[in-house]
């Protein structure tokens, strides 16, 4: 928050109309890949048995990510390893 911003910390308002009539559908996911298994459960599955997910790719994550939301994954060029930011700092996972 910036001092000389008058709106600093004001709620603002949200018209939620278009959506309370709809509901939630708790069964809700994207299936990718193996669509003939239904024991997958997640919101997000990917399955396959000769493809795999490719991560973004990006250097030094650390410091080139600003403002990294928690659970973020990517993959760093710069270290050769998985970046895991988990709200309050990064792990690096690879080869030791």
């Amino acid at each position: 928050m910036s001092a000389a911003d008058p709106n600093a910390g004001t709620l603002a308002a949200v018209d939620t109309s278009l959506q309370e009539t709809k509901p939630e559908v708790s069964s809700a996911m994207v299936r990718i890949g193996d669509t003939e298994n239904p024991d997958l459960k997640g919101i997000l599955v990917l399955s396959d048995t000769d493809k795999a997910m490719v991560l973004p790719k990006v250097a030094s994550p650390h410091l080139n990510i600003i403002d990294p939301a928690p659970g973020l994954v990517v993959y760093d060029t710069t270290a050769h390893q998985i970046a895991v930011f988990n709200g309050q700092g990064w792990s690096f996972w690879g080869p030791k």
